[in-house]
């Protein structure tokens, strides 16, 4: 085996850390943990397995397993014989997991026994080759084949020469109708994006982390990081038991903890004995001030940061949370949306103005469409840790991608502008944003004006309505269990020179994004409007 090419395949940085460190702990869940070893060791004989059954490189395998050890064991075995992993979530609803997970023409499906029932009920899915469950079986039920049986001999260690081109996971990012749109991450772009988070979020000897997100386990097992699962329901965040997760934390000697908003949101309200942790990461959301202040109340010692980024992208930027008060100070209270942060020396960025379909370059370059600093249109990103395509859709790369001599950048979705210090501040969704008597409205300055350090508001929103003599009007929406405040709001935005047509106030929760429990989907929200 080329030594060379097999260094382009993500599982061999895996080999070394188990090689170094094979009896330190590398996931560890309330019901057991595994070391970096033991963990090897699984991922070889899985690999093994797959490779009996006639799997190889290049084929796509259905994954569909909570955050776990066998998560990580099955993703992993796929790499290592050079397979592509697909990621479904199941929190984009059933009938889309089954148009995905079709459309990806997968040879082979692993998951727990609920995802099984969905690959029997549809028939684009029943003739997949391979089936094999995560979990017991009774006879064929839910699958011919379990993971435990899958792992009976021992491995080898051939890893597959993966190419840096090479597709490793596929994961989709939208739950959207339409084409499915789904990121092909490769081996080249892991091993960028590991890179990337190791010099941004450096790890300590002796490190423990907490993590809801399986892309920051992952790199935790590159870096030889422990990682603890939390307890929890990955689709409700905004229910942790903040009992359970401290106990889990303090158990295990957890030292940083990344995480959504909500999450720590939890843990704050907690009256229970929080650890001592030395840093706190969030993201997948905006966070308001307010949010901000009372996790320092609750955290005193530990750096916190607000990290910016996306699924194609991530990191791109971040601050820390004395940062971002700073910047939105009492003395300047109209900022200008919420401060992202400094983009990483990894990333070149631009502005471009806010357009609605495709961007194509001309003869005159980016010219006519980049925007100076301290004007907003949408961001966009290029790097080696940036997405370049997407898996079998030339469509979503003609709408979020744009080309040009130097290579390919991507359209974040998000509005803004960079200030003079060069930190980004956002100011909406390029799809949330409202057009109104002919000029445009960005719905998180609103937000931003109306909730301020106000604890009433739980959750504010703007979204645009069509209104035949303005194009829209501005409605907020805003949840909150107070009555008769809807003027002092109005007043409030008409201080800071922002138009808003009407103030709604509901005790409904608004409607947010199933992932992190915290985004605004506004989209839902507009129907119900």
């Amino acid at each position: 085996m080329d030594s060379q090419m097999s260094s382009h395949n993500v599982l061999s940085v895996l080999h070394e850390v188990a090689r170094r460190v094979p009896d330190r702990p590398a996931l560890i869940l309330e019901s057991g943990s595994i070391t970096f070893g033991g963990l090897r060791d699984r991922i070889g004989r899985a690999a093994a397995g797959l490779r009996r059954l006639g799997l190889g490189p290049g084929d796509r395998a259905i994954v569909m397993i909570p955050m776990s050890i066998d998560l990580y064991v099955a993703m992993l075995a796929l790499l290592e014989i050079g397979a592509v992993a697909v990621f479904v979530d199941p929190w984009i609803g059933r009938r889309q997991i089954a148009s995905f997970a079709a459309f990806a023409e997968p040879r082979a499906w692993i998951g727990i026994a609920k995802s099984h029932l969905l690959r029997l009920l549809d028939a684009r899915l029943r003739g997949i080759p391979v089936a094999i469950t995560a979990g017991r079986r009774l006879g064929p039920w839910p699958a011919p084949l379990s993971l435990a049986e899958l792992e009976r001999e021992q491995g080898d260690g051939t890893i597959h020469p993966a190419a840096t081109d090479d597709p490793a996971l596929i994961t989709f990012t939208t739950g959207s109708s339409g084409e499915p749109k789904g990121t092909n991450r490769t081996h080249g772009f892991l091993l960028a994006q590991r890179a990337a988070l190791a010099a941004e979020f450096p790890a300590q000897e002796g490190d423990v982390e907490m993590t809801m997100f399986p892309v920051f386990a992952l790199n935790n097992l590159a870096a030889g990081v422990p990682s603890v699962v939390p307890p929890m329901d990955f689709r409700r965040v905004d229910r942790v038991d903040a009992g359970r997760v401290l106990a889990l934390m303090r158990r295990h000697g957890v030292t940083t903890c990344t995480a959504s908003p909500p999450f720590f949101d939890r843990l704050a309200a907690s009256s229970e004995k929080l650890p001592v942790l030395r840093r706190l990461l969030t993201g997948g959301a905006p966070v308001s001030d307010a949010q901000l202040r009372v996790w320092q109340r609750a955290f005193p010692k530990p750096e916190i940061l607000v990290a910016y980024g996306s699924t194609e992208a991530e990191p791109v930027a971040h601050l820390t949370a004395e940062e971002r008060l700073a910047a939105t100070n009492p003395d300047r209270p109209l900022a200008p949306g919420y401060c992202a942060g400094t983009p990483i020396s990894r990333i070149r960025t631009k502005v471009v103005r806010i357009h609605s379909g495709p961007i194509e370059l001309g003869e005159e370059g980016w010219a006519p469409w980049e925007l100076p600093a301290g004007e907003i249109g949408e961001l966009v990103v290029t790097g080696e840790h940036v997405c370049r395509d997407y898996y079998r859709n030339g469509q979503a790369v003609r709408e979020n991608k744009i080309a040009d001599g130097d290579g390919v950048w991507h359209r974040m979705g998000d509005t803004g502008s960079f200030d003079p210090a060069g930190r980004f501040w956002l100011a909406g969704r390029v799809h949330s944003t409202i057009r109104r008597a002919g000029a445009l409205v960005h719905p998180q300055l609103i937000e931003q004006a109306a909730r301020g350090d106000d604890s009433r508001l739980r959750r504010v929103a703007a979204v645009g309505m069509l209104y035949p003599e303005l194009g829209e009007r501005v409605v907020l929406v805003v949840e909150t269990e107070e009555t008769g405040i809807a003027d002092e709001i109005a007043r409030r935005l008409a201080a800071a020179g922002l138009a808003v047509d009407a103030v709604l106030l509901t005790r409904e929760p608004l409607p947010v994004d199933p992932r992190h429990n915290s985004k605004i989907d506004y989209g839902k929200l507009r129907e119900s409007l």
